[in-house]
């Protein structure tokens, strides 16, 4: 009987030796598990951030491109409506009057569209570090909206002196 349990504490210490050392495998395997996700968290953090900086600079880019072009166009457009000024100043009578009131309107137009070009960079600027995909589609929409206005604009300079009353 003293043998059996000599032989049944020697299994008991065995089988806890055992599980003692596949307990600490099991931590040893827990703990790199751990580790390996810290690196790959930390990676992606560092990846996101990469591609944070390239959007943000990509945007900055594109947005300076756009409102140096912008402000070419208003330009353009302001020495076209200078160049209507000498020929309005020509005309007399009450066709000087109406071509001044339409003159009045176009200026007033072009003076919107740098007002807002103007309030939209401010936007932008203020932003900048926030920049985001939401964002990147409102410069867009903006973008497309204002080339728009200043088409129209442009073809109501070129039209000026046409008559369109059929």
């Amino acid at each position: 009987m003293k043998k059996i349990k000599i032989f049944a504490i020697i299994g008991l210490i065995a089988t806890i030796s055992f599980l003692n050392s596949c307990g600490n495998k099991s931590k040893e395997h827990t703990e790199e598990a751990k580790k390996n996700i810290k690196e790959a968290n930390k990676e992606l953090k560092e990846a996101t951030k990469d591609a944070s900086e390239e959007i943000k600079t990509k945007a900055t880019t594109d947005w300076q491109k756009f409102k140096l072009e912008s402000e070419i166009e208003i330009a353009k457009l302001k020495k076209q409506s200078n160049d209507l000024k000498v020929k309005i100043e020509k005309i007399s009578g009450k066709e000087r009057e109406r071509l001044n009131i339409q003159f009045s309107k176009l200026n007033q137009k072009i003076d919107e569209q740098q007002n807002k070009l103007d309030k939209k960079n401010a936007e932008i600027e203020k932003d900048i570090s926030q920049i985001n995909d939401s964002i990147t589609i409102n410069m867009e929409e903006f973008k497309s909206e204002f080339k728009h206005d200043n088409k129209e604009l442009s073809d109501a300079l070129k039209d000026f002196f046409k008559d369109n009353v059929k």
